[in-house]
Parts: structure tokens; C-alpha cells; sequence
């Protein structure tokens, strides 16, 4: 049994790494034809997937980005290429946290330049207004609880729920502050609580009804490798708890990771089992790099 395992282990080591070298190798022309469909005049509402959880939105046809990142950032082999004019229609940046998957200085000192709004945490402003520079008035600093509105699009911000519960023996929690929003808009409701680490913590007020949410899955730090890591009941009740009519799973394919705190597709299939249980009139569905998601 235990060689058994060992070989499961050593073939997903080796597929991330294929993976991996596939996802740079092929960024370029999936970047080239994610911004080509984001930037058509198009009345949908989708949202494509620039990486593992970094996002690109076209809502209410206003284009926005919710921590916007390159695969470079993580991915340094990914040969460049040139954004041209990719993203001349954005409008606005929405800012989570100051994790490195989710903070690209590189992308948002391409935007700098660019006549935005900006959606930046005030635990974030201090950092970040050392690397880019920006006119006071075009930042939001969102507070929770304080809804605010850009472009006919509304925000409801909430504390994230970042920090790890305290392992033996460390007085302090693993983690960021983070922010977590509601965003309305073609009167749906969609929630992004963002990298939540923390699954029993209860968002307050509750965020009511939505029609949908981005989920990003983690299941336990450094437990990508194990047959059955120890959070997932707790991420599949913290999602069912919450009620969406559908759940969009990312935070896929995460590359900049090790293998063992790398989630993939058969992790996705472990959340689907579970979930299909427990909410079996929500759908669920998995969104990794470059894929388009109709909201």
C-alpha cells in the first residue's frame, strides 16, 4: 500500500510539472484570446480567469479586474510578450490582499498609467503606494460593511477570513488581512469571499442571497498529496452554508506552489462528491487559467 501511494504521489508530482510547463509555454496565445473576447462588445456578463484566482469581469458592459495577474509573476520561465492595448477598456481594479499570487507589481505598474478607479484595502495602501503611483482620487479604500459604487456596479466589502486557525505551539495565526466583496450588477448578486483559511469563521452580517460565488479551494496547508486532506468537509459546508445558486471552484493549478499545497482537478472531484450530497440543486462547477465563466 505504501509503495502504492509513493507512485501516486511521484505521477502527480510529474503532471503538475508538465502542467506547468505547458501553462508557460501556451500563455501568450491564451492571453491574446482571453483579452480579445473580454474586450468585445458583448451585453453578457462573464468572467474569465487570468490565472488560478485573479480575474477579469465584464459586467453591465463595464470591464473590471479583481486582483489582476500575469503568469510570469509566478511562472518566471513563461517567455513575454507585449499587452499592447489589452486593456484600454478597464475600467477598474479591485484589490483583495498582498499575497504574492494575487499582487502583481509588474501588472498594476502597467495599469498605473491608465485613467482607472482602484478598489485598494487601506492595510494594503501603505506597500502598494510605494510601487505605483497614484492620485488620491482615484482610490476607494473599501471598509466593511460600507457599500460603495463604480460604474452602476455595487460593492458590499466584508472582512476576509485569511488567517489560519493558530497551529500547537505558534502564539499567532498564519495569514493576511484580506477583503471580501459582494458585487451587484444586472440585478445578480455574486460573492468573492477571496482565499479563506478559516472555513468555521461566519461572515457578518450574513451576505444573504446569492446567485452565485468564486470559491477558492484549499483544503490544508501542505495536503494537496494526501488521499484525503483535512479540510474538505469543512470548505464544502462552508460553501453549502452560504447558499449559492451556483458555486464556481478556482484557485487551480496554483504553479508558483509545491506539489503538496498545489490544488488540481482531483481535488475539484473530491469537492464535487461531497457537495453534490449536500446541495445537490446547486451547480458547481470547476474554472481554471483562461477559461470563460457566464455569469
Amino acid at each position: 500500500m505504501q509503495n502504492t501511494n509513493m507512485d501516486r504521489i511521484t505521477k502527480t508530482r510529474s503532471e503538475i510539472s508538465q502542467l506547468r510547463n505547458e501553462a508557460a509555454a501556451s500563455y501568450s496565445r491564451l492571453f491574446m484570446d482571453m483579452t480579445r473576447d473580454w474586450n468585445l462588445q458583448d451585453i453578457s456578463d462573464r468572467a474569465w480567469l487570468m490565472y488560478s484566482a485573479n480575474y477579469l469581469f465584464r459586467t453591465a458592459g463595464v470591464r473590471w479586474a479583481m486582483d489582476p495577474l500575469l503568469l510570469h509573476r509566478r511562472v518566471p520561465e513563461t517567455p513575454a510578450f507585449t499587452l499592447n492595448q489589452a486593456f484600454q477598456k478597464l475600467d477598474f481594479v479591485v484589490l483583495t490582499h498582498n499575497h504574492v499570487d494575487h499582487l502583481d507589481y509588474d501588472m498594476l505598474q502597467t495599469l498605473q498609467h491608465l485613467p482607472i478607479q482602484w478598489v485598494i484595502p487601506e492595510f494594503m495602501l501603505p506597500q502598494l503606494m510605494v510601487k505605483i503611483a497614484l492620485s488620491k482620487t482615484q482610490i476607494t479604500v473599501p471598509r466593511p460593511l460600507e457599500p460603495f459604487e463604480i460604474r452602476g456596479i455595487r460593492f458590499f466589502p466584508m472582512e476576509g477570513h485569511h488567517f489560519e486557525k493558530s497551529p500547537v505551539g505558534e502564539r499567532l495565526p498564519r495569514g493576511v488581512p484580506s477583503m471580501a466583496y459582494i458585487a451587484e450588477f444586472n440585478g445578480k448578486r455574486w460573492f468573492f469571499p477571496g482565499d479563506t483559511r478559516n472555513y468555521q469563521a461566519l461572515f457578518s452580517p450574513s451576505p444573504g442571497h446569492l446567485d452565485g460565488m468564486f470559491a477558492h479551494l484549499w483544503l490544508g496547508r501542505g495536503c494537496a498529496l494526501m488521499d484525503d486532506p483535512p479540510l474538505l468537509e469543512e470548505f464544502c459546508r462552508f460553501c453549502s452554508n452560504l447558499k449559492p445558486s451556483r458555486i464556481i471552484l478556482t484557485h487551480l493549478d496554483e504553479f508558483g506552489r509545491d506539489e503538496d499545497d498545489t490544488w488540481g482537478l482531483r481535488h475539484v472531484q473530491m469537492v464535487l462528491t461531497h457537495l453534490a450530497q449536500a446541495e445537490p440543486q446547486t451547480q458547481i462547477l470547476a474554472a481554471r487559467m483562461g477559461e470563460c465563466v457566464i455569469l
